[in-house]
């Protein structure tokens, strides 16, 4: 899997640019991140330390959020080819 996500990225840069990675970070147990303080946070907060912070390892967070964006993907073509026919 070709890797877009760093661990330096802020969290908020990859919800703007991914928002179905939103789930991923819901699932490890990680607040809202869309609206008041936590997404203050997110825009400073790298995915390195938020993984830290919520005991999260870091590799599994990246593996789940590339995941998410690749499965994210699939759909879309296959709705694109679907659409084709």
């Amino acid at each position: 899997m070709s890797s877009s996500i760093t661990p330096n990225q802020k969290v908020a840069e990859l919800l703007d640019r991914h928002p179905q990675t939103y789930r991923v970070f819901r699932k490890h147990g990680c607040p809202d991140m869309r609206d008041g303080f936590f997404s203050l946070m997110a825009r400073i907060m790298s995915i390195r330390n938020a993984a830290r912070i919520h005991r999260i390892p870091e590799d599994e967070l990246l593996d789940n959020l590339e995941q998410a964006i690749a499965n994210d993907e699939a759909a879309g073509r296959d709705v694109e080819f679907a659409s084709e026919s």
